[in-house]
């Protein structure tokens, strides 16, 4: 079971916002690996071909703007989503982890997620020093172990 309709079954506006609102139902119970695979779209299945990454970057943030759910984990919510939908376009997304360093000696480290194409980030630009743990593309996740880069695009 997934959050993510199939693929043309529904417009891509209401796709998203089916996926979107079952999303915190799925991590709330899963570890990170099978959120992977759940977000990864099966290899060659395509959908929303029309849609620039632009407008399924802006799609993804208005879907869940006013969360009441996963307040906190609001970026694997986003990169989760659109990773799927980017993937879904046509698109090569990255979706990248990392770690605030400052805050490993505490009781929780404040993680993050963000999603790059081409090497530009996209959606959840670091906003503070983070060292990146991996990066998921789709069949592999890849260990870095460097300090993020914090490069920004503007996608619009």
């Amino acid at each position: 079971m997934t959050p993510f309709p199939p693929p043309g079954l529904l417009p891509f506006r209401s796709d998203l916002w089916v996926a979107a609102r079952l999303m915190p139902m799925f991590t709330k119970r899963n570890d990170l690996e099978p959120l992977l695979l759940m977000a990864t779209p099966t290899p060659g299945l395509r959908a929303f071909d029309d849609l620039g990454a632009a407008e399924i970057i802006d799609a993804v943030k208005a879907s869940v703007a006013r969360p009441w759910r996963m307040r906190g984990r609001r970026c694997l919510r986003e990169g989760l989503l659109a990773f799927h939908y980017l993937a879904l376009a046509g698109h090569a997304p990255l979706l990248h982890f990392g770690v605030v360093p400052q805050s490993l000696g505490g009781g929780k480290p404040a993680a993050h997620c963000w999603v790059s194409i081409g090497g530009k980030i996209m959606l959840n630009p670091p906003r503070r020093p983070m060292h990146e743990l991996f990066v998921y593309d789709g069949k592999s996740s890849v260990p870095i172990g460097r300090p993020a880069l914090a490069e920004i695009t503007d996608h619009a």
